[in-house]
């Protein structure tokens, strides 16, 4: 199954320190979002399956599918903290050093990339939520309410793997962020998320 990009348009971007993906797509005009969901996640942990909603009622052209995260950041009041090795360590959580919405700015920075043509905006990134105290990081509000789930303010995840269901064409697009700032060469930052998207079409296939 062909890979876009091939290595050699590949590494020119990650030697000039850009983030890459590597993506390729199948035909999906029998699955719908939740039995791809049960391909893919398979009950795993810090999975994801997103709707694209139109009008607040009818159901947009995409689903999304995000699994395996390289990353989580959470922000419980005025602390954020950071698992850079959530897919291998659940438990390798650390602080952050900067106030939290500072975090969460350098995070978006360093995950941000360039989309292909033909690719939707959620095919790569952060996804999760910020919750409504999120706010109090920016207005002075009392703390009156009581917090029975102890849940925190804000969790987001960055996917090593995103399905993207097109409805309307009838095929999923599977893709693989590869980070600059991995440590990895171009061989090998290529190598491995091209493994991680057969593994995931694997899957599909079964």
């Amino acid at each position: 199954m062909p890979l876009t990009p091939d290595f050699e348009s590949f590494a020119n971007g990650w030697e000039a320190g850009q983030n890459q993906l590597v993506y390729t797509r199948l035909a999906a005009d029998l699955d719908t979002p939740v039995s791809l969901m049960l391909k893919l996640a398979n009950a795993r942990p810090d999975s994801c399956l997103l709707e694209s909603v139109t009008g607040g009622e009818v159901r947009g052209r995409y689903s999304i599918i995000g699994l395996k995260p390289d990353l989580i950041w959470e922000c419980h009041g005025q602390q954020a903290r950071i698992n850079r090795a959530a897919r291998f360590d659940p438990a390798a959580w650390e602080p952050e050093q900067l106030p939290p919405l500072a975090a969460l700015r350098a995070l978006l920075a360093e995950s941000r990339v360039v989309l292909p043509e033909g690719l939707p905006a959620a095919a790569a990134g952060l996804f999760g939520y910020l919750g409504y105290d999120m706010v109090r990081l920016v207005e002075h509000l009392p703390a009156v309410n009581p917090d029975p789930l102890g849940l925190p303010d804000a969790r987001l995840m960055r996917p090593s793997v995103v399905a993207v269901l097109d409805g309307v064409k009838g095929e999923v697009t599977v893709v693989s962020p590869a980070w600059a700032g991995s440590g990895l060469d171009a061989r090998a930052a290529y190598a491995q998320a091209a493994e991680r998207v057969m593994d995931a079409v694997q899957d599909l296939e079964r």
